[in-house]
């Protein structure tokens, strides 16, 4: 009797007589309904030749049943319906497999992958449940002899598939036109009475039938502004709504390997940590454009949301995770190269996925540029990048590894579904090239306990109650918060709530064309920007003061008496002030590289590994080794040309004796340095590439 359980970051396998086996949660996807039964063995030997040895398919709801009840999963209409020979066959080439049986599948499919009768219902309407669950059972019942608590090869199931109320689609079923349906009742749940939402609100209506939704954000009208909020907290209130409808029906059929949920790449819709607390494994599902180039600021995006997985995932995991692109995105993602796939790996890996699962690493019809074709071919300069991240991935084992970082920033799901703050902080982050962690404040303080001991304040000018009372405890239990730019003064019902007692700044001045100040932080100076200035006349505490600087912005000659004018002024644009055991300090500046260093020095808080060159991001991770530990530095250029990039690392961290650099992608001669001449580490980076490097005491 095998069991699975999710165990350190892997899939564990347990049998009496075997042991336990640890398997990375590394796969990649293979539609088998939609390649030539000819070419299934061959598909899976070429995926055997990368390294893999987990597997990924959805089983097509529509495609399976031949009319209302009535299934082949055996292949008697259609070989290609087999899904029996499949599981088999990947059993003989000693597969695991993640099963992906919906109801939903989306995959490219007509109705996303149910049949017409269901496909008219939303997802919590029990017309469509009462349809889906004839399917969920025949399903189950025919891959139950396949779970591996049966001696079988599947290890997860998926539960549904990122669970959307398409809101544009369903609007009068969800109650979000002109009739009342979920969306009422959602609202009757969160406020208990009528005149409890009238207050919140600012209406006046005798029923919540009466209740119309207000799906667009208008930030300047507060009223209004608390109704998008309640749109948004009813999308996420609906899926979690579905993802336990999904996994409860296939517990209670008899499902128990791990059950898992995908999501999109932002948290507008899904809430991610919630559904974990529904499922085993939550992650999103990632399709950059290729080399991060057509989209504006989408690596640091795609960094933050693998971030943000490890903040919440007993197993960070992202289930889709691109291998060739649909023909329908194809115009946006571009042609992918090796070079992009080494990129977007080795920066998941930096910012902490412990696994994946490659979508499809198997052509099929309207998706292309897989590394393997629909007849098991190799497309050879695709596969042999793919081969060298399954390698490399084995080699450093990511589970085993602890991310070395001193510094975390909040992320609050509600806020990022409304106006995304806090971008200019990250970006700052992004470009100091300073590894850093997200902490969701909106959750139980004694559950998910902020681990760094300094914390950016990535909010609005409103957080809701919850939020700003844990950012108070945050600070009274000893740690440093800094809040830049923004603090919050008003509550999820944009009413005043200020927590932590930040006063409001007596002006504000502007620093026309973000000239140079001086902050002086601790009796360092450093040199910083803003185009605005908070000014208090008096604070809480310490006051943070900055002296304006000459302008070296000057366009014109006749103009530099103006513009020197008002250099050598000081105002007070923050103060920092001991709170408990912690700190509480308040920078009315904007966000920029320089500051976010200086904070950090002013903090007394080291960075673990720090990037000096522009385009280059790095993050330390460490290796238990026994008597010694090992120590990988995983590098990414996101610029276009190649660099000799310069990585700053903590004194503290790296061995003071001799210690060996090896580029385990490259595998160049052996570098040695002396860990008490120089904590510098300089190595090449092609552009739009990345590599990772081992450093192990000699």
């Amino acid at each position: 009797m095998r069991t699975v359980t999710v165990q350190n970051k892997k899939i564990q396998v347990a049998e009496a007589a075997d042991g336990e086996r640890q398997l990375p949660l590394l796969s990649g996807e293979i539609h088998y309904w939609r390649l030539d039964p000819a070419n299934w063995r061959a598909a899976l030997r070429r995926t055997r030749q990368l390294g893999l040895e987990i597997i990924a398919t959805y089983v097509c709801w529509d495609y399976h049943e031949l009319e209302p009840g009535r299934y082949d999963f055996h292949g008697q209409t259609d070989p290609r319906r087999d899904l029996v020979r499949f599981l088999d066959l990947a059993a003989e080439e000693d597969f695991w497999v993640i099963i992906r049986p919906g109801p939903y599948i989306y995959s490219e499919w007509r109705n996303n992958g149910v049949p017409d009768y269901a496909a008219r219902y939303h997802r919590l309407d029990q017309a469509f449940q009462k349809a889906a669950a004839p399917y969920m059972k025949a399903v189950v019942d025919v891959l139950r002899p396949h779970l591996a608590t049966n001696g079988g090869r599947i290890i997860l199931w998926q539960a549904e598939n990122e669970i959307d109320p398409w809101p544009h689609w369903y609007t009068e079923e969800l109650g979000l036109g002109n009739r009342p349906g979920p969306f009422q009742t959602f609202l009757s749940q969160r406020y208990q009475t009528i005149d409890a939402l009238n207050q919140s609100w600012g209406s006046a209506y005798s029923d919540f039938n009466e209740v119309r939704a207000t799906r667009l954000m208008l930030p300047q009208q507060p009223d209004m502004m608390r109704r998008y909020l309640d749109f948004t907290r009813f999308r996420h209130w609906y899926v979690n709504e579905v993802a336990r409808w999904a996994t409860d029906c296939y517990r209670d059929l008899g499902v128990d390997v791990p059950i898992i949920l995908n999501t999109y790449s932002g948290v507008e819709t899904q809430r991610w940590a919630d559904m974990e607390t529904i499922a085993d494994i939550v992650g999103p599902d990632i399709y950059p454009s290729n080399e991060f180039a057509h989209r504006a600021n989408e690596h640091r995006n795609f960094l933050d949301a693998v971030r943000y997985t490890r903040t919440y995932s007993r197993l960070p995991y992202i289930p889709e995770f691109e291998a060739g692109i649909w023909d329908d995105w194809l115009p946006d993602v571009r042609a992918l190269t090796p070079n992009h796939y080494r990129l977007m790996c080795f920066s998941a890996l930096m910012a902490g996925a412990a696994g994946w699962n490659w979508y499809m690493l198997v052509n099929r019809d309207n998706w292309y540029l897989s590394p393997i074709n629909e007849w098991g071919r190799t497309r050879p300069h695709l596969f042999e990048a793919f081969r060298q991240i399954v390698s490399l991935f084995k080699e450093i084992d990511p589970p085993a590894l602890t991310k070395l970082c001193s510094s975390a920033v909040t992320y609050d799901p509600l806020l990022r579904a409304t106006t995304r703050p806090g971008q200019e902080l990250l970006q700052a982050f992004y470009d100091a090239g300073i590894e850093y962690d997200f902490y969701d404040p909106d959750h139980d303080p004694e559950q998910a306990r902020c681990q760094q001991p300094l914390l950016f304040y990535a909010g609005d000018h409103w957080s809701s109650a919850t939020v700003q009372e844990n950012l108070r405890r945050y600070v009274e239990q000893g740690g440093h918060l800094v809040c830049l730019g923004a603090f919050p003064r008003m509550d999820e019902e944009l009413k005043p709530y200020n927590a932590l007692q930040v006063p409001l700044p007596d002006g504000i001045v502007s620093s026309a064309s973000g000239r140079p100040l001086a902050l002086s932080l601790n009796g360092a100076t450093h040199e910083v920007r803003s185009t605005w200035i908070y000014n208090y006349q008096t604070t809480p505490g310490e006051p943070l003061c900055v002296e304006l600087l000459p302008s070296d912005t000057l366009t014109a000659e006749e103009l530099e008496l103006q513009f020197n004018l008002q250099v050598g002024h000081s105002y007070a644009a923050g103060f920092s002030q001991q709170r408990g055991l912690g700190r509480l300090t308040v920078v009315g500046l904007e966000p920029t590289p320089a500051l976010v260093r200086a904070l950090h020095k002013f903090a007394a808080t080291p960075v673990p590994v720090q990037s000096t060159t522009a385009g280059v991001q790095g993050a330390l991770w460490r290796q238990a080794a026994g008597a010694a530990d090992a120590f990988y530095l995983i590098a990414v250029n996101n610029g276009e040309e190649e660099k000799t990039a310069t990585f700053i690392v903590d004194r503290d961290i790296l061995p003071t004796a001799t210690f060996q650099i090896e580029d385990l992608l490259l595998r160049e001669e052996k570098k040695f340095v002396d860990g008490q001449q120089t904590n510098c580490l300089t190595l090449k980076l092609p552009g739009k590439d990345g590599t990772i490097v081992r450093l192990t005491a000699v």
